[in-house]
């Protein structure tokens, strides 16, 4: 996932929801960690139990992710400490093993819900709201809340919660950084923004010498949700400035 910023318009059932992942795997850590922000929860990351011990200890959480398998201390014996410790945070545990004796040791050790990858990050969502139903931490988002996370403009529909796009009801695969594009174009359909106002809310970055960047993940989300790439319905350009969604297809 790339490193961007969280969401500006979050479900309020999830604001102040604080998740800690603990995983020495790179790429999955970020992503999960990109994901949940994006739903509106607070996250934390770290890449060894060594490190997530201090923060688990704190009390500031309201559910931990933790990976059974790292270098050093595993996630087992890390949540055995916290336990150990009265903290009893709800907590999940993610593991590439899912024989019936791994999952008895991870619950033996304290963990409420057991997950195997590869897994998809919706149902992750799913358990972890699971969770924290049960622990009286997070309510369920009213249908006004559920709107406020959805996009609608002609066919294409871009829903925030479920991290989904479609057209004329068929899914359509993008990347975290095309569905940031698209979902910062169509928080405000018809507005013209410049190259460098998306290079803010997707890079954080204000490096005006990179604006050109945005060019080509706009030409490969064409690819993906436009009939013909080479004359757009959906995202326009705006000549000397940048991209807008337009706002009736």
């Amino acid at each position: 996932m790339p490193d961007d910023k969280p969401d500006k318009v979050l479900s309020a059932k999830r604001v102040n929801l604080r998740i800690l992942i603990v995983d020495d795997d790179l790429s999955m850590r970020l992503l999960l960690a990109e994901y949940f922000r994006r739903l509106g929860y607070e996250v934390e990351e770290k890449e060894s139990a060594e490190e997530g011990l201090e923060h688990a200890l704190s009390g500031r959480f309201d559910c931990f992710i933790f990976d059974v398998t790292m270098p050093g201390m595993s996630g087992l014996e890390l949540l055995r400490r916290v336990r150990d410790r009265g903290v009893q945070t709800p907590a999940m545990f993610l593991t590439a093993h899912d024989a019936v004796d791994d999952k008895v040791a991870g619950f033996q050790a304290g963990a409420d819900d057991y997950l195997a990858k590869p897994f998809s990050p919706r149902e992750l969502e799913v358990r972890v709201e699971a969770l924290l139903r049960r622990s009286g931490r997070w309510k369920p988002p009213t249908e006004e809340e559920k709107k406020s996370d959805r996009f609608e403009v002609g066919e294409l529909v871009i829903d925030k919660r479920r991290h989904e796009v479609t057209v004329g009801g068929d899914r359509v695969d993008l990347t975290p950084l095309e569905f940031h594009i698209l979902e910062r174009l169509a928080s405000e359909p018809g507005r013209a923004w410049s190259r460098n106002d998306l290079l803010d809310e997707v890079w954080s970055t204000e490096y005006e010498g990179y604006q050109r960047n945005v060019d080509p993940h706009i030409n490969r989300l064409r690819r993906k949700i436009e009939t013909d790439p080479k004359n757009p319905h959906y995202v326009l350009t705006v000549r000397g400035v940048g991209y807008k969604l337009n706002e009736a297809p």
